[in-house]
Order: structure tokens, then C-alpha cells, then sequence
């Protein structure tokens, strides 16, 4: 009988820029990164100069196209004049300002809906307050350029283009970890968790699709076990089925809402293509439910996302006639 490991966890793009950072103003081939909650993670450089640095990304068990890239940092004293207007200006601590910029391999938005606004680098925000955290001893203005020398390759490989993000990847993670929610052996573990729920005289479960969502739960639902699924929605709910659970209370975003509309069975990304002028006609050239938030008029959006729900009930019933679906944005408010 084969023994069964538990996954690895890897780190985000966003953390390897980081420990690039450090490297470079600390001299050194190991940092220690400190991560949201209080998480700390000790990461190898790959290679390091008087002003560039470079970490090869590790996904651990996660299938994520950047697994082995070389995320490259450029660190120097700098001017504010230097600044463009495509660049992010950081307050790190409070004698210093960090110039972000996007080099070869990282993308910029071109679209609306997005973590980041049109004509802007896509190094998200999340990633920009792990650096000003870990980046709060500096004093004046600093230049930090992020280069992935395979980005646009890999990009190619991921939504980027679809999404308006063109010439390489997203630099991305809020909580500097990456977790294996898309590897198979994970949906194993989430029905584990799903008997324990049951075999404790649980009746409800707390699905979530990731850490934000899943952080809102906890905040919503005191005293209920959040199980975090990632993209696997069906197997998550035959599981609970089959446990004896007759409430689930599914917490997600409006991105996940329309691929349930669709009646995905996996909603990873590169097997839940989002078309949304086929499933919602007449709304345009709309990417993604962000681009279609900041197109549409408020009320007009809720309207859809009320939509929706209703027809991502009737998919998931399918396999579990008892889910309530709980929406959220990407700030952890409440939608629905």
C-alpha cells in the first residue's frame, strides 16, 4: 500500500520578489520573507549581484505554469523623476518610497476589472504590501524592477492574454503562500475533511474557493469548519453528499459564480474557459466579471450576479440539492 504524503506548499511570484529584494539590499544567498499572518518562509537565491537578485519560483504540488521561473530583481537608489507613469509609487516605512516597475516577462494591464487599473504593471497589491513589509527599514527613494526572463513564453500558458494583461505574467499572491488546491490528491483530503465534519455530528459544511473567501467565511460563519476546495466543486459536493451533509454553505467570488453558472465540473482555469457573451448576451467584449463590474452600472451588475446564482443553483444541484451560495468581492464583503 502506497503511503500517502501530505502536499507541499510552494511561494507566489509576489514572495519570490521579495526575497529577490532582500538579497539585494542585505547581501546575502538565504532570507527569511515575513508573510501575512504572522507566517515566516526562509527561501534560497538563485543567483545575486551588487543589484539584482533571483529566486526560482517553487509551486510545491501545485501544477502552476511559473513553477522553476526565474523571478529577477533590480534593486537601486533612485528619484522620484524616475517614475513612470505605468510604475507604482510604495511607502515603505516612513522615511522611504519604493518606485515598482514591471520589466521583460511581466505583463500590463490593458483592460478594466482587474486587480490593477488599466496602464498599470500586473504586480498585484498584494504582493506590493508583503515588499513594504519586509522593505520597511529602507531610507529614501528606491527603483525595484521585476523581470521573468521566460515570462511572455509562460504567459501564453495562462488567462493573461484573454484578460487584457499583455507582454509576460502576473506577479501575484496575497498570502505569499502557494497551496496545492489544484493537484487531485488535494480533492482527497477535502472529503476527509468533509467526514470528519459529518462524523462529528455535523449536518453543514463551509465550502470555500481559496484563502479569501475562505477568510470571510470564518468571519461570517463562527463555529462552522471552513473546507477550503479550490476548483473542485463537484467532487467537493458529491463528497458531502455521501457524508451526510445536508447544508453547504458555498463561499465564492462573481469569477467562480459564472463558471458554476456554466456548469463546470473543475473550474481551474485552464479547463473553465470564461465566455461570458455565450452564457449572458449583449453585454460585449467582456472578459472577466471584473471588466463586466466596471462596465455596468451597479444595480445593473447585481441584477446579473442575481442571474447567475440562479443558474449555478440549478447546475450544482446536480450534485447536491442543498448548497447556498454565499458571494463575495474581492475585499471579503458580502455580496449575497
Amino acid at each position: 500500500m502506497t503511503e500517502k504524503r501530505e502536499l507541499r506548499c510552494g511561494f507566489t511570484t509576489g514572495t519570490a520578489v521579495t526575497a529577490a529584494a532582500l538579497a539585494v539590499l542585505h547581501q546575502c544567498r538565504t532570507v527569511e520573507v515575513e508573510l501575512p499572518k504572522h507566517e515566516k518562509r526562509l527561501l534560497p537565491i538563485h543567483d545575486l549581484t551588487a543589484d539584482t537578485a533571483s529566486v526560482l519560483k517553487d509551486a510545491g504540488d501545485d501544477p502552476d505554469v511559473t513553477h522553476g521561473a526565474e523571478i529577477r530583481v533590480t534593486l537601486r537608489p533612485a528619484v522620484l523623476s524616475e517614475a513612470r507613469p505605468e510604475d507604482y509609487l510604495e511607502s515603505c516605512g516612513d522615511n522611504a518610497t519604493l518606485i515598482v516597475r514591471g520589466g521583460p516577462g511581466v505583463g500590463l494591464a490593458t483592460r478594466p476589472g482587474l486587480a490593477v487599473p488599466p496602464g498599470k504593471w500586473a504586480i498585484n497589491p498584494g504582493p506590493r504590501r508583503i515588499l513594504k513589509q519586509n522593505l520597511n527599514d529602507l531610507q529614501g527613494v528606491w527603483l525595484l524592477i521585476i523581470s521573468v526572463p521566460d515570462g511572455e513564453r509562460l504567459a501564453k500558458q495562462t488567462l493573461n492574454p484573454k484578460l487584457g494583461i499583455v507582454g509576460g505574467i502576473s506577479i501575484l499572491g496575497n498570502s505569499g503562500i502557494v497551496r496545492p488546491y489544484s493537484n487531485a490528491a488535494y480533492a482527497a483530503s477535502v472529503a476527509l475533511q468533509l467526514r470528519s465534519i459529518a462524523a462529528s455530528g455535523g449536518s453543514t459544511a463551509v465550502l470555500a474557493t481559496g484563502n479569501r473567501t475562505a477568510e470571510a467565511a470564518e468571519r461570517d460563519f463562527p463555529g462552522l469548519t471552513v473546507v477550503r476546495i479550490g476548483d473542485f466543486i463537484k467532487v467537493s459536493l458529491l463528497a458531502a453528499k455521501k457524508a451526510g451533509i445536508t447544508r453547504i454553505l458555498l463561499a465564492c467570488m462573481p469569477g467562480k459564480l459564472f463558471k458554476y453558472a456554466c456548469g463546470y465540473e473543475n473550474t481551474h482555469a485552464h479547463q473553465a474557459e470564461m465566455n461570458l457573451a455565450e452564457l449572458l448576451p449583449g453585454i460585449g467584449d467582456v472578459k472577466s466579471m471584473g471588466e463586466l463590474a466596471a462596465a455596468l452600472p451597479e444595480a445593473q451588475y447585481h441584477d446579473i450576479l442575481k442571474q447567475l446564482d440562479k443558474m449555478a443553483n440549478e447546475k450544482l444541484g446536480r450534485w447536491h440539492d442543498g448548497v447556498e451560495i454565499v458571494l463575495y468581492n474581492a475585499q471579503g464583503e458580502r455580496l449575497s
